[in-house]
C-alpha cells in the first residue's frame, strides 16, 4: 500500500510539474507580444529571439522582428530578417508588404512596387496598413499604387465593386418622417455598413416605439432583401428590386402573439422631385381581397450621411 501511494504521489507530482511548465509558455509568449503591442521595439526583438531559440522555424516570430526593426529604422536588417521569415514559411502576403515598406523607405521604389504586386498576388487582405503607413506617403498618388489599393480593397470589401449594392443608397441619412398631412411621426437613421454590404435602419417613433431593419443585396437572386423587427412585435421579411426608379419589395409581415398573423406585405421607396423619399407599405386584406395602406411616410432629410 505504501509503495502504491508513493507511486501515485510521484505521478501527481510529475503532472503538476508538467502543468507548471506548460503554464509558463504562454507567459513567455506574452512578453514578446506585449512588448510588440506596447511598441517597445528593442524589447520585442529580444523576446522574439528568445522564443526562436526553441522554435527557429516560426515565420511569424521572424516577421514580428522584421516589423520591429523597420520601426527602428534599420531597413536593411529588416529585409534580411524577412528572408529568414520566408525560409520559415511566414505569411507570404504580409512578408511582401513588409518588404515593400522597407524598400520604399530605402528609396528603392521600383523594387517596392514589385513587392506590392507580389503581396497582391498572394491575396493581401490588410487595408489599414496601406492607409496609414508613412512609408507609402509619397507613392499613394501613383497609378500603380492606386490599382494595387483598389485590388486589395475589392478583396476585403467585395460589395463595393458590385453596382446593385448602390441601388438603395438614396435612403441613407437621418430623416424626419412625416405623414401626408405633415405630422411628424418619428425619426429614421439609415446607414451603410459592413463594407457596403448592408443598409441598417434604426427607427425611433414619436410615441416611443422602436425598430430596426437590415437590407442587403443577394447576388444569386439579383434581389434586395429586408428583414425588420419592431418593438410592437412586427416581423417583416420582404425582397425585391428597383422597378421604374423605385425600390419595390414583397413578402410577409408577422404579428407576434396573434393567431393567423402572417399576411402578405409589399413596400416601395421612391425619391420624390423635391428630394424627399416616400415609403409606402401595403398589407393584403384577405377579407376584402384588396391591398390596404399599412404605412405611408414621407422622409425629409435632417442630416446628410
Amino acid at each position: 500500500m505504501i509503495n502504491l501511494m508513493g507511486y501515485v504521489f510521484l505521478i501527481v507530482l510529475g503532472l503538476m510539474q508538467a502543468g507548471f511548465a506548460f503554464a509558463q509558455e504562454p507567459i513567455k509568449v506574452n512578453l514578446a507580444d506585449h512588448a510588440f503591442e506596447d511598441e517597445r521595439w528593442e524589447d520585442a526583438i529580444d523576446e522574439y529571439l528568445n522564443l526562436l531559440s526553441d522554435d527557429t522555424l516560426n515565420g511569424v516570430y521572424w516577421l514580428r522582428i522584421a516589423q520591429a526593426q523597420r520601426e527602428l529604422g534599420v531597413y536593411i536588417e529588416a529585409l534580411d530578417t524577412l528572408e529568414r521569415a520566408r525560409v520559415a514559411q511566414g505569411p507570404e502576403a504580409m512578408l511582401e508588404l513588409e518588404r515593400a515598406r522597407n524598400l520604399v523607405a530605402l528609396d528603392r521604389i521600383e523594387e517596392g512596387f514589385m513587392a506590392l504586386q507580389a503581396a497582391d498576388d498572394a491575396e493581401l487582405r490588410s487595408i489599414s496598413i496601406l492607409d496609414d503607413s508613412e512609408e507609402f506617403r509619397n507613392i499613394r498618388s501613383d497609378d500603380r499604387f492606386q490599382r494595387f489599393y483598389r485590388s486589395v480593397r475589392t478583396r476585403i470589401y467585395p460589395c463595393e465593386a458590385m453596382a446593385p449594392t448602390y441601388n438603395f443608397d438614396f435612403w441613407i441619412g437621418t430623416w424626419d418622417v412625416r405623414l401626408a398631412n405633415g405630422s411628424l411621426v418619428g425619426q429614421n437613421t439609415i446607414s451603410k455598413q459592413d463594407g457596403g454590404c448592408t443598409i441598417i435602419e434604426k427607427w425611433e417613433g414619436g410615441g416611443g416605439s422602436t425598430g430596426s431593419s437590415t437590407s442587403f443585396y443577394v447576388p444569386s437572386r439579383d434581389q434586395w432583401r429586408q428583414v425588420w423587427v419592431g418593438s410592437g412585435g412586427t416581423l417583416i421579411d420582404i425582397a425585391g428590386e428597383v422597378v421604374d426608379g423605385s425600390m419595390r419589395m414583397e413578402g410577409t409581415i408577422e404579428y407576434v402573439g396573434l393567431i393567423n398573423s402572417v399576411v402578405a406585405l409589399r413596400g416601395s421607396w421612391t425619391v420624390l422631385p423635391d428630394g424627399r423619399v416616400r415609403q409606402l407599405f401595403e398589407e393584403f386584406e384577405i377579407g376584402t381581397n384588396t391591398w390596404q395602406t399599412w404605412f405611408d411616410g414621407y422622409y425629409e432629410l435632417a442630416d446628410r450621411p
